[in-house]
């Protein structure tokens, strides 16, 4: 009697058990085929409410509109309008669970993985690469020449201290990078990331002026630094990773951007660090790295326009405190 008593209540006991079992693997793989039939909709058509629903509170910080705008236009620039999706694998770790997901398109296909934590959407990775682009590099390269060729018609520049600023840009292309890095550390948003990555990289590159101008021509230097920025980096860039390494970079957006930061920032460089030579006060060095810092805000935020606008504030007070205007006038009273 008692075995016959103990049969129906294991058995009740196991079926409890599979009933109050979490979210099973077919499960989170319904969620996700869910969630990327609306992805590629949400990136075909721009709709990003289409996939906001599925998403946990913190992923919607990551990815609010203005950053999924920003990866719809980088996706559709390099791969064309999304077709299809296929499931690969699913994997799990703990409470997290990874599904990874190809998707093809117009030009070709790349791999999509879903993190879910307890269930909710709280990753999403897309593997997609830009494709070689350079018209964006010769656009760079262009610009940031022609602002030397203006400023050798109001005095010829300093050969080793114009030396001295390419080696000063080939440096910090070194550094600068590990701020990003850091930023995902310190930083919790989009905004308070960008904002550490601005300030830190603006704050050391003028100081790296600041410091090097001493004794030395500021206004060549500075010119240095958009060349070594804009030409050398650029090319030196484009041809590894393009061509060595296989990893395509492109210098995204429309061409006249390309030009105009390039053009714009050669000429900030040289001016400020031409500041710098003449007036040995750290007030000016904070001044040049508050407008460079903010124009870098704006554009890594895609306010292309307000960016280029701080730029040129800060050439305008390079102009007015560097004593190149004076210049300019003595030579044309000559």
């Amino acid at each position: 009697m008692k075995m016959r008593k103990a049969l129906p209540l294991a058995l009740t006991l196991t079926l409890l058990l599979l009933l109050s079992a979490p979210v099973t693997a077919d499960e989170f793989t319904e969620k996700g085929n869910a969630f990327m039939e609306s992805f590629i909709k949400a990136m075909n058509t721009g709709n990003y409410s289409l996939i906001e629903p599925y998403m946990s509170e913190r992923l919607k910080k990551e990815l609010g509109e203005r950053e999924f705008a920003q990866l719809r236009e980088f996706t559709l620039t390099n791969y064309g309008k999304l077709l299809s999706f296929s499931f690969v694998n699913e994997s799990r770790e703990g409470d997290m669970v990874k599904l990874e997901y190809e998707v093809k398109a117009e030009k070709g296909s790349f791999p999509v993985a879903l993190t879910y934590e307890n269930g909710e959407l709280v990753g999403i990775g897309l593997g997609v690469r830009a494709k070689p682009n350079p018209a964006g590099m010769v656009a760079m390269i262009i610009g940031s020449l022609l602002v030397l060729g203006a400023f050798y018609f109001i005095r010829k520049p300093s050969i080793p201290d114009l030396v001295l600023g390419a080696g000063i840009a080939l440096g910090l292309s070194v550094i600068i990078p590990f701020y990003g890095i850091i930023s995902l550390i310190v930083a919790y948003s989009t905004v308070a990331r960008a904002l550490f990555t601005a300030f830190t990289t603006a704050i050391t590159v003028e100081a790296v002026k600041f410091y090097f101008s001493r004794n030395r021509d500021g206004l060549s230097l500075g010119l240095g630094l958009g060349i070594g920025q804009y030409v050398l980096l650029s090319i030196g860039t484009f041809v590894a990773t393009n061509f060595i390494m296989q990893l395509p970079v492109s210098f995204t957006g429309p061409t006249y951007w390309a030009f105009l930061f390039a053009l714009a920032f050669t000429a900030f460089h040289a001016l400020s660090a031409g500041t710098y030579s003449k007036l040995r006060d750290v007030k000016f060095l904070l001044l040049f790295a508050l407008i460079e810092g903010l124009a870098l805000v704006m554009e890594s935020l895609s306010h292309l326009g307000l960016s280029l606008l701080l730029v040129l504030l800060g050439i305008v007070a390079g102009l007015g405190l560097g004593g190149v205007i004076d210049g300019i006038a003595g030579r044309e009273a000559h």
